[in-house]
């Protein structure tokens, strides 16, 4: 299962996130990685120690390409779960 770090200072998608609502992420993971972040898969939403399900309703958008040994940055839609 992948994870999802929320920055400590986004209050705002965090209460969201709990209330019920989609929130929109960045997650930076290798090749092997990707697959833990498809449509569908759960996450582990992590935000000032605390931990919570998620799961992913969209379709990874890749947002940045790969360099030779660097990580590629995917912008995610996630909901409670």
């Amino acid at each position: 299962m992948g994870s999802v770090n929320i920055d400590a200072e986004d209050s705002i998608s965090i209460k969201d996130f709990e209330g019920g609502n989609s929130i929109q992420v960045r997650v930076s993971v290798t090749e092997k990685e990707k697959a833990e972040y498809e449509k569908g898969k759960t996450v582990t939403v992590i935000h000032e120690g605390g931990k919570m399900t998620g799961r992913i309703v969209s379709e990874p958008i890749e947002i940045s390409k790969k360099k030779e040994g660097e990580k590629i940055t995917l912008s995610l839609i996630v909901e409670k779960s």
